[in-house]
């Protein structure tokens, strides 16, 4: 009886000291793949993107099977993935941004030098 009562408090306080949900963790990931998203990420980054909401589905399947740790962990990397493909999203359309900045520059230096020759 003794060991039974003890392995009932021993249940008990491991209970108590579980991992909680990482509600506010896989909030952050949900907004950030939302973010990449209406960054255009789908475009520029569709793989990374596309991990970061399967690591984000895999995060609430381990809440809803009390896996609290490895959620925690699954939407940090969620979280990290969507937050560095919109990096990488917004990298790119600055870039391509440049190249067309420099492309006009281009053209109306060409512009100008024929302008300035048939003078």
């Amino acid at each position: 009886m003794a060991s039974t009562a003890l392995a009932s408090l021993l249940s008990f306080i491991t209970g108590c000291a579980s991992t909680p949900p990482p509600k506010e963790t896989i909030s952050k990931a949900e907004i950030s793949i939302s973010n990449a998203d209406r960054a255009g990420a789908a475009a520029y980054e569709p793989e990374l993107l596309s991990s970061a909401r399967a690591k984000l589905n895999q995060a609430h399947k381990q809440v809803d099977e009390d896996e609290n740790k490895e959620a925690g962990r699954l939407a940090e990397e969620a979280l990290a993935e969507a937050m560095l493909a919109n990096a990488k999203t917004e990298a790119a359309k600055q870039a391509k941004q440049l190249e067309d900045m420099r492309k006009t520059i281009e053209a109306l230096k060409q512009e100008a030098s024929r302008e300035n020759s048939s003078q």
